[in-house]
C-alpha cells in the first residue's frame, strides 16, 4: 500500500512539474498557433474591458453591397450608447459553445458590464450542429477548454477531439432524423425532398435547417448557454440573449406554416426558458422582413443595412433599461 501511494505521488508531482514546464516553455505559443483568432479576442477584451460585450458570428458584419452604411451590429448599439466602452467579439460559424469559451477565458478581473450574446434559432438544429465546419471550429478551441494545460496539448496531437469527414457529419444528421420525426411528417429528408423543384433546392433547404422541436434536456445548444448564464451569474455580469431574426416570410412562402410553427415555437420556448434564468431575451425572430435579408442561396442571417440597424435598435432599446441616463435614440 505505503510504495502505490508513493508511485502515485511521484506521478502526480512529475505531472504537475510537466504542466508547469509547459506552461513557462510552450503554452503561450500553441495556444496563438492553435487558437490564434478566439486567444486574440480575449486578448482584446483583457486589455480594454468594455461596459457592453457584444458576442456574435458572421451576421454581426456581413453587409450589402449597396450598403451606404457598413457598420457592424455591435457598432450600431454601440451608437445608442456614445458614452460607453461597447466592444465585440465576433469569430464567423460560432455558437454557444465558442462564446462559452470565449467569456470564460476573459480575465476574472478584466471589467464587464453587460454582455449581449447571439441567440441564433440556426444554431438549435442539427444542420448546424453537425455541421462539416465543425471539425475544424473544435480544433480551434481545443487549447481555449478549461483542462491542463498540457492535456489539451495532447488532445491536439493524438487528434481526440471532435474529428469526422464531411460525410459522417451527414450521416449524424441522418441518424437524428430518423430517431427524431416530426408530427405530420415521415421525416425531415422526406419532407424537404418533396418540397423541393428543378430549378430550386431552397424549399428544402429551409426544412433541414429549422424542421426541429428544441428539447430542453438533450439539446447541446441549451447546454451552452445554460453555461453561459451560469458563468455570467458568477462573475456579476447582466445577460442579454439577441434571438435573431431569420428570414420567416421566405420560409413561408416555400415551405408552408408548419415549418414557421415549429420556428414560432421554439423561439417562443427559448425566450421563456431563459427569461425565467434571469436573462433579458430580445426576440427579433420576425424583426426583418424578406427584402432586407441580404442572401438568396442560403439560409442566413445576414442583413443588409436596415435589417440591421432594425436588429441593433431592439438590441439597444433592451439595454436601455440597464442605462438609462446613457442612452440616445
Amino acid at each position: 500500500m505505503k510504495t502505490a501511494l508513493k508511485t502515485l505521488l511521484i506521478v502526480a508531482v512529475l505531472c504537475i512539474l510537466a504542466e508547469g514546464a509547459y506552461r513557462l516553455l510552450f503554452w503561450q505559443h500553441d495556444r496563438h498557433a492553435y487558437s490564434g483568432p478566439l486567444v486574440a479576442l480575449v486578448d482584446q477584451i483583457d486589455s480594454t474591458g468594455a461596459d457592453i460585450l457584444y458576442l456574435g458570428e458572421s451576421s454581426n458584419h456581413t453587409f450589402g453591397l449597396d450598403d451606404t452604411d457598413t457598420a457592424w451590429i455591435s457598432e450600431m448599439v454601440g451608437r445608442h450608447f456614445p458614452t460607453l466602452t461597447v466592444r465585440n467579439m465576433t469569430h464567423d460559424a460560432s455558437h454557444a459553445e465558442v462564446y462559452y469559451e470565449l467569456l470564460r477565458n476573459i480575465d476574472p478581473q478584466c471589467h464587464i458590464g453587460t454582455v449581449v450574446v447571439t441567440l441564433n434559432l440556426r444554431s438549435f438544429g442539427v444542420g448546424w450542429i453537425y455541421s462539416p465546419l465543425e471539425t475544424a471550429l473544435q480544433k480551434r478551441l481545443v487549447m481555449m477548454k478549461g483542462r491542463p494545460a498540457l492535456a489539451n496539448r495532447a488532445i491536439l496531437s493524438f487528434k481526440a477531439y471532435d474529428i469526422k469527414t464531411e460525410s459522417e457529419r451527414y450521416q449524424q444528421m441522418d441518424h437524428y432524423w430518423s430517431q427524431h420525426p416530426l408530427p405530420g411528417h415521415p421525416s425531415v429528408p422526406r419532407w424537404a425532398d418533396s418540397l423541393n423543384t428543378d430549378s430550386s433546392s431552397m424549399p428544402g433547404t429551409f426544412v433541414r435547417n429549422y424542421a426541429f422541436v428544441i428539447d430542453t434536456m438533450e439539446n447541446v445548444r441549451i447546454a451552452d448557454f445554460d453555461n453561459i448564464v451560469q458563468l455570467s451569474h458568477k462573475r456579476g455580469w447582466r445577460l442579454v440573449f439577441n434571438l435573431l431574426a431569420e428570414d420567416v416570410e421566405w420560409a413561408e412562402r416555400l415551405a408552408g406554416s408548419d415549418l414557421t410553427d415549429l420556428m414560432h415555437a421554439n423561439a417562443a420556448l427559448l425566450e421563456e426558458y431563459y427569461t425565467r434564468k434571469g436573462v433579458v431575451v430580445v426576440n427579433n425572430l420576425d424583426a426583418v422582413p424578406d427584402s432586407l435579408f441580404r442572401d438568396r442561396d442560403w439560409t442566413t442571417e445576414h442583413y443588409l443595412q436596415q435589417g440591421r440597424q432594425t436588429i441593433a435598435d431592439k438590441v439597444a432599446e433592451a439595454l436601455r433599461a440597464f442605462y438609462p441616463t446613457a442612452y440616445q435614440p
